[in-house]
C-alpha cells in the first residue's frame, strides 16, 4: 500500500513515498498554464514555469496554492492529480493509500476545510493533515519530547512558518505570507531603478540563487538579460551581488521581528529550553549564502542546518508517515 507525504507550497510541491526507500519522488513548480476564457489546462508543473514570461496575451500562469491558502480548487486538483500520474500512482491506488498533507502553521478552519475537499477532489480517502512546524522539526532532525521544545523557522517561497513544538503541541507559532517570492519581486523592481533594465520573475529568481547573500561583503555578479526602461528594446545589465542583498535581507529581517514576537510568547522554562537548543532552519531560502549565519546572530542562538534544507518539511512529513504513534499524535484532523 502507498503511503505519501506531501509538502503543497506556494511556489514547489513535492511528494515522499514512504512506504518504499524511493524517498522524495516529485519536486515540481507549484503551477498551471491555462489558455482562453475556459481556461484550459495547457501545461503543469515546471512545463508550466518556463512558459512564465513568453506566452501569449491568451495564455495565463496560475498558482491555485498562494501563501498557503488554495485560491483555485479546479486548478489546484488538476495540478496534483497530474503529479500523482507522474509520480505512478493510479485512481485506485489512491483510494488505498495512506496520505500525510502538511498545512500552514495555525491553519484556520476555513482554509483547512479547503484542503480537505481538495482531498476529496483527487480522490484520497485516507488522508491527515499536519501543521508543517512538526514536519520541519521531525526532518531537520530533531527529538521531539515534552520536555525538550524546539524552535523552527522554515522558510519557503510563499509562507514562512515560525514555531515552537514539542510532543505536547506548538507552544508558540504563526504563519506568515513572506518568503522567496517577496524577494524576487524587490530584485525586479532593484533592477529596473538601478540598472535601467525590466527582467521577469524568472531572471530575478536565478539572480537571488546564483549571486544573492547575506555577506557583509557580498561580491560576484550576473549578466541580467531582459528589456530597457527607457527604450522598451532588448537590453543586458550585469547586476552585483551587493545590489541583490538588501532585496533579501528586508524580508529576512521582517521575518525575525515575527521570530521574535513567537519568543516573546515563551514561558521562561521554555525559553531556557530554546536558548540551549537553539533553532533549526530550513526551506530553500536558507541555502542562500550567509543566510543562517545572519539569523544566528539576529536571535543570538546558535543554528541548525541540513544538507537538503529545501526537503527537510516533506522528509519529516516521509517519518511521520512512517511512525504511527507520532501520525497519531501530530494529526491535526483527517477526512474519515
Amino acid at each position: 500500500m502507498w503511503k505519501l507525504a506531501i509538502d503543497l507550497g506556494s511556489s514547489m510541491t513535492k511528494i515522499y513515498r514512504a512506504d518504499t526507500s524511493s524517498g522524495v519522488v516529485l519536486a515540481e513548480p507549484s503551477c498551471v498554464a491555462v489558455a482562453g476564457v475556459d481556461r484550459e489546462v495547457k501545461a503543469i508543473g515546471k512545463e508550466a514555469k518556463n512558459l512564465i514570461g513568453k506566452t501569449a496575451e491568451y495564455t495565463s500562469i496560475i498558482y491555485p496554492v498562494y501563501e498557503g491558502e488554495i485560491v483555485d480548487m479546479r486548478l489546484a486538483a488538476a495540478m496534483l492529480k497530474e503529479f500523482f500520474v507522474r509520480v505512478g500512482i493510479k485512481p485506485a491506488a489512491l483510494r488505498r493509500a495512506q496520505i500525510l498533507l502538511g498545512v500552514p502553521c495555525g491553519i484556520s478552519e476555513r482554509s483547512l476545510s479547503d484542503y480537505k475537499m481538495l482531498a476529496e477532489e483527487c480522490g484520497m480517502k485516507r488522508v491527515v493533515f499536519v501543521e508543517q512546524p512538526y514536519l520541519a522539526a521531525v526532518g531537520a532532525g530533531a527529538v521531539l519530547s515534552e520536555s525538550d521544545p524546539v524552535f523552527c523557522i522554515d522558510i519557503g517561497g510563499g509562507v514562512t512558518n515560525v514555531a515552537v513544538v514539542s510532543a505536547d503541541g506548538i507552544i508558540a507559532g504563526l504563519s506568515m505570507n513572506i518568503g522567496g517570492n517577496n524577494m524576487d519581486a524587490n530584485i525586479v523592481t532593484r533592477v529596473a531603478r538601478a540598472n535601467g533594465l525590466r527582467i521577469g520573475t524568472l531572471t530575478a529568481e536565478k539572480i537571488k540563487n546564483e549571486i544573492g547573500s547575506l555577506s557583509p561583503v557580498a561580491r560576484g555578479a550576473i549578466v541580467a538579460e531582459g528589456s530597457s526602461v527607457d527604450t522598451c528594446r532588448p537590453a543586458a545589465s550585469s547586476v552585483q551581488a551587493s545590489d541583490v542583498t538588501d532585496c533579501i535581507r528586508v524580508y529576512v529581517d521582517k521575518i525575525m521581528e515575527y521570530a521574535g514576537a513567537v519568543l516573546r510568547k515563551l514561558p521562561a522554562e521554555v525559553a531556557a529550553a530554546v536558548n540551549r537548543n537553539g533553532v533549526f532552519l530550513s526551506g530553500g531560502v536558507v541555502k542562500i549564502p550567509h543566510l543562517p549565519q545572519y539569523i544566528g546572530k539576529k536571535l543570538e542562538m546558535r543554528y541548525h542546518v541540513g544538507e537538503e534544507p529545501q526537503y527537510v518539511t516533506v522528509l519529516g512529513g516521509g517519518r511521520v508517515a512512517r511512525d504511527k504513534d507520532m501520525l497519531v499524535l501530530f494529526a491535526k484532523n483527517d477526512t474519515n
